[in-house]
């Protein structure tokens, strides 16, 4: 028989759980909400189907801006008749195709105000491929600083609109006209052509790589030449000078004294000139376009570059697997190392390492990692008597019987001079850069 007390103590237990449980019940079910977007588009459209755009500031103190969609960009027709910056456009089609109202209020002339829908702040119409036509008038931004109020063509409500609508349409006509320096696809160009105080600089890009063909023939430095072509790819406008080609002598470009031309794999070519200083900047122009403009100095720098900025830096670029004998001449005397079969290598002399296993990679790894701080176009005499009597010298024959050659001088404070017989071309190095490649015997045999 269970007690009197103990009894008491389980009922309140009971009611106390179920009294639990029947609070996290209710607290789960009132807190298992799921937000519903009750938004509507504003209109049943794709981006795709708007052809033309105009944007007019209110109350109509400017000119309007018309823009229309040409092949896959978009055009500025008012105020200036160019190119638009066509990401900047197509967000503002975006953002009407996708323009959708959180909610409406009743339009009532004498609520306008309270909007800031008279006349309102901007005013956006658009034409559709089928000629359909529709206008956005926009107002003020609700208290949450989220949405603007809006008028939508001639319908009887006021509607709040998100204001990514407004912020994307709300530019100038020089906000929304494209700002291209030159239009070139890095990714495509198959070859340049830099005329500076240095000369003429004609790079082509080969299978294998940049290669420059003018002044000297000689490989080129892949990221150099990436990296100018890339800077003029990606560059933009700082201010337009005119919008007409009059007068170019006024502005340096009637005889330019630097100009890029670059041409893709199709053979199609796209011309930068540069011509005087205007304050930290540089007139220039598009020879497709009659619009001056002007660079910045760092792209200005960038076309100024030698054929030593843009030249390869590695002094001798060979395939391992193609080579059959390494000879070298340096501090300790004269080593020979011969391929025997597969990747197994042989020293041939000096006499006591003859028949031993050569460790060849130590050699290629080291020739691999050879890199130059500078190229030297025309090398002082110093220089070239140095090369003249190298401190090293190394000979790789490959498989067909030719020979490769690297000189290397004595160091000349913390730097020596490297010269390959594939190029006149003179590369400066760090002194350090001598020592793996002037191996001894011994370690060239041990493992």
């Amino acid at each position: 028989m269970i007690r009197k007390p103990t009894l008491v103590v389980l009922l309140i237990a009971i009611l106390l759980g179920g009294g639990a449980y029947y609070y996290q019940k209710k607290h789960s079910a009132s807190t298992d909400t799921t937000t519903t977007d009750t938004s509507k588009p504003v209109f049943s459209i794709q981006s795709a189907d708007i052809q033309s755009i105009t944007v007019q500031h209110l109350p109509a103190a400017d000119s309007p801006i018309e823009m229309d969609r040409s092949g896959d960009g978009w055009q500025l027709t008012k105020p200036l008749n160019t190119a638009a910056d066509s990401s900047s456009v197509q967000g503002i089609a975006d953002g009407l195709a996708a323009a959708s109202s959180s909610q409406t209020e009743p339009f009532t002339p004498d609520r306008l105000k309270a909007y800031g829908l008279d006349p309102g702040a901007l005013s956006i119409s658009f034409t559709l491929k089928s000629g359909a036509q529709h206008k956005i008038v926009i107002g003020d931004k609700d208290f949450t600083g989220d949405g603007n109020y809006a008028l939508v063509d001639s319908n009887q409500s006021v509607y709040l609109l998100p204001n990514s609508l407004d912020t994307s349409a709300d530019k100038t006509s020089d906000d929304l006209r494209d700002h291209t320096v030159l239009h070139v696809d890095a990714d495509q160009a198959a070859g340049a052509e830099l005329k500076n105080s240095s000369g003429d600089i004609v790079v082509t890009k080969l299978p294998n790589g940049w290669h420059m063909t003018k002044p000297d023939a000689a490989a080129a430095d892949s990221d150099s030449v990436s990296s100018l072509i890339s800077a003029v790819a990606n560059a933009k406008m700082v201010s337009v000078a005119s919008e007409t080609a009059i007068n170019l002598s006024k502005y340096g470009l009637s005889n330019p004294p630097v100009s890029i031309t670059v041409t893709n794999g199709i053979g199609k070519s796209s011309t930068l000139i540069v011509g005087s200083k205007q304050g930290d900047n540089y007139y220039a122009q598009d020879t497709s376009r009659p619009t001056i403009f002007e660079i910045n100095a760092d792209l200005y720098k960038k076309l100024t570059d030698v054929p030593g900025d843009l030249l390869d830096k590695t002094p001798l670029h060979v395939d391992e697997s193609d080579i059959n004998q390494i000879e070298i001449h340096g501090s300790s005397g004269a080593i020979v190392v011969d391929r025997k079969a597969g990747e197994n290598w042989q020293v041939t002399s000096p006499d006591a390492q003859k028949g031993k296993a050569a460790s060849a990679w130590k050699i290629f790894s080291a020739l691999a990692a050879l890199h130059a701080d500078d190229v030297i176009e025309k090398p002082s005499a110093d220089v070239t008597a140095s090369l003249a009597q190298p401190a090293y010298q190394l000979i790789l024959t490959d498989s067909s019987g030719k020979k490769r050659t690297l000189r290397i001088s004595k160091a000349s404070g913390d730097f020596v001079y490297a010269q390959s017989g594939d190029s006149p071309a003179v590369f400066k190095l760090k002194k350090d850069s001598l020592g793996e490649l002037d191996i001894s015997p011994a370690d060239l045999t041990a493992s």
